[in-house]
């Protein structure tokens, strides 16, 4: 078994563990490019060695980086508007 383990389901109706695993993979990225564009579908990205999640959020949001969507321009590395 690969090192990122990727779970998905819709979101609100999750089926639990196991149940929402779609396969194992090398990398993160890869993981990500497994996941079809559907709009309410949700993803979880565990490193099993860990067992923390690595990503997760929707999938329309897979590529962005959620730190990006804080409302704290100082954090980001921005001047405040």
């Amino acid at each position: 078994m690969n090192r990122y383990l990727l779970f998905t389901y819709y979101a609100g109706r999750p089926c639990g563990g196991m149940k929402d695993f779609l396969d194992s993979f090398e990398s993160v990225a890869e993981a990500l490019e497994n996941l079809l564009p559907e709009p309410t579908r949700y993803f979880q990205i565990v490193d099993q060695e860990t067992l923390a999640i690595v990503k997760e959020g929707l999938v329309l949001f897979k590529d962005y980086d959620a730190e990006m969507f804080s409302g704290d321009d100082e954090e980001r590395g921005r001047e405040p508007a």
